[in-house]
């Protein structure tokens, strides 16, 4: 407990000295790489997760792939600094387009998103309940795995944007 209050009081310091940076035009107010950290969803926590649920399914795990990290940060990113949450851009960049600017080489591939959550858990738990989501988790087809999270302004608030993407890497 006295180590969990030090981590809230550690976060609560951090976020200070980020309002005063913005405040003085030293850092953007749109995307602040440190509020990132403290974020609860991680993308280690939430490959596990997606892993926990295929292994109990009799799918196999998904490795991870730097490839696709690469690729969901992209994505993550230009959706937090754009104020987006759509598979789509807003010019219609279609998920594609990040996995190839990734240099992601695939037979398949599929994205889930997230965003307005706080834990892992309940990234993982929303898109298990969510039909399209549990499939692209479920796909035995898939066979890595990249996650990326990015926090930026969604509809006038702090969010956390999450990226799940997934992929059969062409031989």
């Amino acid at each position: 407990m006295k180590k969990l209050r030090e981590i809230t009081r550690l976060k609560i310091a951090i976020v200070c000295l980020l309002i005063l940076a913005i405040s003085m035009g030293t850092i953007s107010p749109l995307r602040v790489a440190v509020f990132d950290s403290l974020s609860a969803i991680y993308a280690s926590v939430l490959v596990t997760l997606t892993n926990q649920n295929r292994v109990n399914s009799n799918v196999p795990e998904l490795k991870v792939s730097p490839i696709l990290e690469k690729a969901a940060q992209m994505k993550a990113d230009d959706m937090a600094t754009r104020s987006y949450f759509a598979h789509n851009t807003p010019e219609g960049r279609t998920p594609w387009y990040w996995f190839e600017k990734a240099g992601y080489k695939y037979v398949y591939a599929g994205e889930n998103l997230a965003v307005n959550f706080e834990e892992s858990a309940d990234v993982e738990t929303a898109w298990m309940k969510s039909k399209g989501h549990f499939l692209n988790i479920m796909n035995p087809k898939f066979k890595e795995i990249g996650i990326a999270t990015s926090t930026g302004i969604y509809k006038g608030k702090q969010a956390i944007f999450v990226v799940q993407m997934f992929g059969a890497p062409s031989k």
